[in-house]
């Protein structure tokens, strides 16, 4: 009887391997604008989160261009891949 129940167990479990995962939440504000903005923008912006200037002044610099973001928002983007990061790809 066991044996029967098994039979498609391995290709089930191969089946969810491959289903995209459903993501909860909002996406990344850094990753949206890194997405949405232009080229020139995202270029810059990309080279300023691989550096050690602080994700205050990065916030702020950002906030005066649109929507408010917070020192937290960079930082966690900038741990990205990580568990305690955010879902944008590293």
């Amino acid at each position: 009887m066991i044996e029967k129940q098994l039979t498609g167990l391995a290709a089930d479990l191969d089946a969810l391997t491959t289903t995209p995962a459903v993501q909860r939440g909002p996406r990344c504000h850094i990753g949206l604008l890194l997405e949405t903005a232009d080229t020139d923008v995202a270029t810059s912006l990309r080279t300023v989160l691989e550096t050690t200037v602080s994700a205050t002044v990065i916030a702020e610099a950002l906030s005066r261009y649109g929507d408010p973001v917070t020192a937290w928002t960079v930082n966690r983007h900038r741990r990205r891949g990580t568990p305690n990061g955010c879902r944008c790809a590293r």
